[in-house]
């Protein structure tokens, strides 16, 4: 499962949380393993993960999601449902044992009418009717939280969703391992790209060929950005039929998903040998990474680590810096913390962390070199196998 259950219980403890309730599709996910598919469509389900500190967790599903919660394999054993199924139950002699647990769900099943009536239940059952609550309101609308607050009168509501944030910093070993195979997904599917880059290929052409080794190796597209030329500057160059030509700079912004959990690559390439210029910058995006990362320890601040890229970014003939140069990364794509120049929040080990260092000059073109990192007790463990080089096509 993804939950970091001893940093959970730690943070809860110290602000005198009696029970944590997740909202949105990735947080509910963490606790229980349980995506809903229904919340991410933004078809107006409503889907909730609750972590008692003193009980056992419980999950809140619509009931026409039940073959999801035995596909997830949630580890969570108390699940309560709402709304109708939408299905027949037949009679096989001998289902097999996924068809037959989704029938047990559906024959064992007392759906409430709703899904806040179904987590007041569970509050109730769970003696939690007076208890101080963090509710994540990540996943609520303000119409859905007003009326959740009005059902849950009697209790005292904090907010959640910091609270989750700040528990997700430290990654357990099989959320690590997740990045690691998205990001191996993203890196092969990007060099099968570049593989077909060539003066005329366009912007289209590459990412098709992303999209489709990404989802020959089971992974889902996340980002698939490809500039060429003067779109290379573009902060969201999303493929056309822009044609490359010799000299073209080629920058991609790549990413995947793997059982739900993020990666983010980005790299430079150069359609032939690079002008003067190209190199130059390049060489500085280099150079500000290599400090960055010379910097990452656990208790580095990130304001420091944004100070020693930016000290070499002055080489670059570059105006403008980037407002940040990386973010965490888990299950969304952006996570705490943001590498700022101002960011007071420290690296702790077992962080996941994407440093990323572009150059972007509208008229020209852009420049980008963004790896992701694991923070370990001594430094750092590189998660991005390939090469941080100029690619030349």
């Amino acid at each position: 499962m993804p939950l970091n259950g001893e940093r959970a219980f730690e943070v809860l403890q110290r602000e005198g949380i009696d029970a944590l309730i997740a909202t949105s599709t990735e947080n509910v996910f963490y606790i229980s393993n349980y995506w809903s598919l229904g919340k991410r469509l933004g078809c107006g389900v409503e889907a909730y993960a609750i972590l008692p500190l003193e009980d056992s967790p419980a999950i809140v599903a619509p009931l026409n999601e039940a073959d999801l919660l035995v596909e997830n394999q949630t580890w969570i054993g108390d699940m309560r449902f709402y709304g109708e199924s939408g299905v027949d139950l037949g009679e096989p002699e001998d289902p097999p044992e996924e068809t037959a647990l989704v029938m047990g769900l559906y024959r064992s099943a007392s759906p409430e009418a709703d899904g806040a009536s179904a987590l007041v239940k569970v509050i109730e059952d769970k003696g939690l009717t007076g208890a101080k609550i963090a509710l994540d309101t990540s996943g609520l609308s303000p119409a859905q939280y007003e009326h959740l607050k009005s059902k849950l009168h009697g209790a005292e509501i904090v907010d959640g969703a910091n609270l989750l944030r700040e528990i997700r910093l430290v990654k357990t070993e099989g959320e690590v391992d997740r990045i690691k195979r998205a990001t191996a997904i993203t890196e092969k599917s990007m060099e099968d790209a570049l593989e077909i880059a060539r003066d005329e290929i366009t912007e289209l052409d590459l990412a098709g060929m992303y999209g489709y080794s990404v989802a020959y190796d089971g992974g889902r597209v996340t980002q698939n950005l490809i500039g060429f030329r003067e779109r290379s500057a573009y902060p969201n160059p999303l493929p056309t039929m822009y044609e490359a030509k010799k000299r073209d700079l080629v920058r991609l912004t790549l990413g995947c998903t793997w059982d739900h959990y993020h990666s983010n690559v980005s790299r430079t390439a150069v359609i032939g040998r690079p002008l003067a210029k190209v190199q130059r910058r390049w060489e500085a995006v280099i150079a500000a990474q290599d400090a960055a990362l010379d910097a990452v320890k656990p208790g580095a601040k990130v304001s420091d680590i944004y100070a020693a890229a930016e000290k070499e970014l002055a080489n670059a003939e570059v105006g403008r810096k980037p407002s940040t140069m990386g973010h965490g990364l888990g299950i969304e794509c952006n996570e705490m913390p943001a590498i700022s120049k101002t960011g007071e929040d420290k690296l702790l080990e077992g962080m996941v962390v994407n440093v990323d260092i572009p150059i972007l000059e509208l008229g020209w073109g852009g420049i980008q070199l963004e790896d992701t990192i694991l923070v370990t007790s001594d430094g750092f463990e590189l998660l991005t196998r390939t090469d941080r080089t100029l690619y030349l096509l």
